[in-house]
């Protein structure tokens, strides 16, 4: 694993041992982390002959230090994953959480030929807010409202996305989130944003999590709806899937998916 510098952009790339097949994969990070969170599917991609790349969104391991995270956009980090996605020749992403929107922003853009999305946070038109991630909100709103830099709170994660994840892991996890944007998440979860499906031309997986509390199944479910999806729910898993135990599983279905269409 080695982290590459991109422009003023950083992602991180995992290499095959041997012979690799000639597509690339970007992996995009969802929100309050960077893109380590893709660690393990990084190896796991390049043991299977992938180039495998993870790109760090702006405002977050040396991406843009100088931006001004609090006002980054959705639209902002589409541009940031574009821009490595055309580097290193990926016409494959992965997007997890806020990494999904990102990624079904690339996708309209026409900047891939498959897309993969999990636990996805919706575009504008399919509400992600629920009684419970509505009140736990109201305590974030003057940052996001005021597109300041949001940190997270540690009690939150843990009720919302990490419900699913082990408890020692929890803890590990939880010292590793970042601050992020105020405008990103007043996109996502305010706004809305505007994804127009018409020109979604890719193939799309959409993976769902039975037991998401964050962003639930039957959300994901509309999502994949909308853009005519392939749609995968996964039981006994919650929002992180990506990190909870036995990913692997959810990797190897994403890979052979990935493998069939490029």
């Amino acid at each position: 694993m080695q982290t590459i510098q991109i422009g003023d952009l950083t992602a991180l790339h995992a290499a095959p041992s041997g012979a690799a097949r000639p597509h690339p994969v970007l992996f995009v990070h969802g929100y309050f982390v960077d893109g380590s969170i893709w660690n393990d599917w990084l190896e796991f991609f390049a043991e299977r002959g992938v180039n495998a790349y993870a790109v760090h969104l702006r405002g977050r391991a040396g991406s843009k230090p100088n931006a001004n995270l609090g006002r980054a956009s959705i639209d902002d980090f589409a541009d940031d994953a574009v821009t490595v996605a055309r580097h290193i020749g990926a016409k494959t992403i992965v997007g997890h959480s806020m990494g999904g929107l990102v990624a079904q922003k690339v996708a309209e853009r026409g900047g891939v030929d498959a897309a993969v999305l999990i636990t996805p946070a919706p575009p504008r038109g399919i509400s992600v807010l629920s009684p419970a991630v509505a009140l736990r909100q109201i305590r974030y709103l003057p940052w996001i409202l005021g597109s300041r830099v949001v940190h997270p709170g540690r009690e939150d994660l843990r009720a919302l996305v990490m419900n699913r994840v082990p408890r020692e892991e929890q803890e590990r996890l939880l010292d590793r989130m970042l601050p992020d944007s105020g405008r990103a998440g007043r996109d996502m979860s305010v706004v809305g944003v505007p994804v127009d499906a018409s020109c979604v031309r890719c193939p799309l997986l959409v993976v769902a999590a039975e037991d998401d509390r964050f962003i639930p199944a039957r959300i994901v479910a509309r999502i994949a709806r909308r853009y005519n999806a392939t749609l995968v729910t996964v039981e006994r898993h919650g929002h992180m899937v990506v990190l909870e135990p036995d990913w692997q599983s959810l990797a190897d279905r994403v890979e052979r998916w990935i493998r069939e269409r490029t």
